[in-house]
């Protein structure tokens, strides 16, 4: 997976408030369209309908997004994409990639390869990571704001401590997605799926 070059100032408005509220998550999948990515969460043919950022039923409703070889999940909650079970069927023969930050301003990445957890680490303390090959992505970390060799208990907690915007950056570098505005307010193919 090679690196793209994408900027702090790419990725940043996503983490206003008014964008993505005080939870969510973005799940890219790699392989798949926006259909199957949806199908993926339990959303048949059928219940999928265009909806811009405005109409979307929130926080039932998913929205999604192709881009090259990539698709991304947008959820404004931080319920359904980071059950184990809901991400071992969105990766399930291919690989994908998920950033969260709950209500309370938890944040995590995971990388998974057919359901299988690669590399996964909470930006508190990237220096202790999870995985079956927890140091892939070491390099991108550091290009994207983390220190690798900080854990938690060692971590920064000053406010401007590597946090979601920075998962942000490093999920853009790694798949080469970057919404922009008008993408992210759509219209996008969507559906209301059960968590």
């Amino acid at each position: 997976m090679a690196m793209v070059e994408v900027n702090h100032a790419d990725v940043a408005w996503l983490y206003d408030i008014s964008v993505l509220g005080d939870a969510c998550s973005l799940t890219f999948i790699r392989g798949v369209d926006e259909v199957e990515a949806l199908r993926r969460l339990g959303a048949s043919e059928d219940d999928i309908h265009l909806y811009t950022s405005d109409d979307c039923p929130l926080p039932e409703a998913v929205r999604a997004w192709q881009c090259g070889e990539w698709t991304v999940i947008i959820e404004v909650s931080d319920e359904r994409l980071v059950d184990p079970k809901i991400m071992d069927a969105v990766s399930a023969g291919t690989e994908a990639i998920m950033i969260f930050e709950n209500i309370n301003a938890w944040s995590r990445f995971e990388y998974l390869a057919d359901g299988e957890v690669v590399a996964s680490f909470d930006p508190a303390g990237p220096g202790h990571r999870q995985g079956n090959d927890p140091d892939r992505f070491v390099e991108e970390m550091r290009a994207s704001g983390f220190d690798p060799d900080i854990d938690i208990e060692e971590s920064d907690t000053e406010a401007d401590a590597p946090g979601f915007t920075e998962l942000l950056l490093l999920a853009a570098r790694l798949t080469g997605v970057v919404l922009t505005p008008e993408i992210f307010n759509g219209p996008l193919p969507g559906a209301c799926v059960k968590s």
